[in-house]
């Protein structure tokens, strides 16, 4: 399977640009060790539309401020409900401000995912993070093709999804385009009719089930490489992600997990919680 996708938009703050691609193996229909049942809208099914973000122009200068940042949550938590009936983010702000981009993106993928009943990426990868970071700095999609089939501990990977965005601010915004703007009605320049094939893309992949039905009902786990760039070839801020389905353990090679993530964040599921801390 291969997918590719571009999005441009022309705003006061540049060019924006999103690419993805995903190949090997179709991920199978359930995911492992969902943290809760299903909810919201899941893959093969997308929202109806996209909605055009409300921030781009509210965050002159400092782009990964709290101000930037708290604008951006506001448009995702607007965006859940009107397309999903979801809340907004939960989690502690200013501990996400002290985490690296890479850690930020790898924490924006798991909080879309077990909002919606997925199984978290349960590990950040320092393998898969180099091809990412590499993908960023040169503006680009991941290469997909540099992931080894065995990963640090043995785990195989079945699956592999790439994402990149540009110019989208930060990984906030960057999660914004890639979930809620991707789409019909958006400015996804191959997504030009509803029935374009390649539209809502990039959150096919951030949201991919993977089961042990994928690894013939051995172990699987989903793990991560996120990649981040301030000012890169053309689009500015560059953030890539890297979504690998692994046969066999986690990645061994941990730059970050999502066990310490929750405890970082006070990350809360609780229903309808719709709260950041400041």
């Amino acid at each position: 399977m291969s997918l590719m996708l571009k999005f441009r938009m022309v705003l006061g703050l540049g060019v924006v640009v999103l690419a993805g691609m995903a190949f090997i193996a179709p991920a199978a229909s359930a995911s492992a060790g969902a943290v809760s049942s299903h909810k919201g809208i899941l893959p093969p099914k997308n929202p109806a539309q996209s909605l055009s973000p409300s921030f781009l122009s509210s965050c002159p200068g400092d782009s990964d401020g709290p101000a930037c940042n708290a604008a951006v949550l506001a448009a995702i938590a607007h965006a859940r409900q009107a397309l999903e009936k979801l809340g907004g983010m939960s989690f502690s702000l200013p501990a996400y401000e002290r985490l690296t981009p890479a850690e930020q993106l790898f924490v924006t993928v798991n909080l879309e995912r077990t909002e919606r009943g997925l199984a978290p990426a349960v590990v950040l990868s320092n393998s898969l993070d180099k091809i990412a970071q590499s993908a960023a700095q040169a503006g680009r999609d991941p290469a997909l093709g540099q992931v080894p089939r065995r990963l640090a501990g043995g785990g195989r990977t079945t699956y592999l999804g790439g994402t990149w965005s540009g110019g989208w601010l930060n990984p906030l915004g960057s999660d914004y385009g890639w979930m809620y703007d991707d789409g019909p009605g958006g400015d996804n320049l191959d997504c030009s009719t509803a029935r374009s094939a390649q539209c809502w893309g990039h959150r096919d992949i951030i949201l991919v089930s993977f089961s042990s039905a994928s690894c013939g009902g051995g172990q699987a786990e989903l793990a991560m490489g996120a990649g981040h760039a301030a000012s890169a070839v053309g689009f500015g801020e560059n953030d890539t992600e890297i979504l690998a389905g692994v046969c066999g353990p986690a990645p061994t090679d941990t730059a970050f997990t999502w066990a310490k993530a929750m405890k970082l964040l006070d990350v809360n599921y609780r229903a309808g919680s719709a709260e950041v801390s400041r």
